[in-house]
């Protein structure tokens, strides 16, 4: 007789589904059962769900304890979402300067998301001084990995020289990048930058395009290659 072995769940797993099936309430208090042994991943899901009010009752201080801890651990989402509460002013008023030292704690620990936020307040000049060129190299790393808004936002630095050099046939390949992803917003932007373009120029700027689309892929398929180029 052929046996079949039934995959085992850890509590973490077991939580996790219970969150998906819509058992809040179970989830949130597996969750801290793990969280107080010092899980850093149920601490998250723990403070996302004091954060939206998800099994327990909404408390954005509960949730600024456990990112807090989970972040003190490495968790790199963790101090993502300590900006995004930030940032936003949930639970008490924003602060833009707290916002952005947490983004740069998880962008430095390989967080996109937080990478993008952090590259819009140096452009902005929230919580901080305006720096174009820091905001430039927080988008291109982001770009690099993917990330549509960072590659549209980064068409718009080179389209107006902002912390870089303009240069009209690199705007269009990030825009053009993001546009084929399917970002509307970057669709408009590659068209409207084509018009005082050289046929030359767009030809060169599509060549272009075909080759960071496959470096942005070929790193995610072979991480060890070299993709992160300007």
């Amino acid at each position: 007789m052929m046996a079949i072995e039934g995959a085992v769940s850890g509590p973490l797993e077991e939580a996790n589904m219970a969150y998906v099936r819509g058992d809040f309430v179970s989830a949130a208090h597996m969750y801290a059962e793990l969280s107080k042994q010092g899980d850093p991943t149920a601490q998250v899901k723990l403070g996302l769900m004091y954060d939206e009010g998800r099994g327990v009752h909404a408390s954005f201080d509960e949730a600024v304890r456990w990112y807090s801890v989970a972040s003190s651990q490495g968790n790199s989402l963790a101090p993502y979402y300590l900006g995004r509460i930030f940032q936003d002013g949930r639970g008490g008023p924003q602060n833009y300067a707290k916002a952005r030292r947490w983004y740069r704690v998880a962008a430095d620990r390989g967080e996109t998301k937080a990478a993008v936020n952090l590259g819009v307040m140096y452009a902005v000049g929230l919580g901080g001084p305006q720096n174009y060129q820091a905001a430039g190299l927080w988008f291109l790393l982001a770009a690099n990995r993917g990330d549509l808004i960072a590659q549209d936002n980064l068409g718009v630095l080179y389209q107006e020289g902002r912390g870089v050099l303009q240069n009209y046939t690199k705007a269009y390949m990030w825009f053009a990048l993001a546009a084929g992803a399917g970002d509307g917003m970057a669709a408009k932007h590659r068209d409207l930058i084509a018009n005082p373009m050289a046929p030359a120029q767009i030809e060169t700027a599509s060549r272009l395009t075909a080759q960071k689309m496959y470096a942005v892929i070929r790193c995610y398929i072979v991480p060890a290659l070299p993709c992160y180029w300007r």
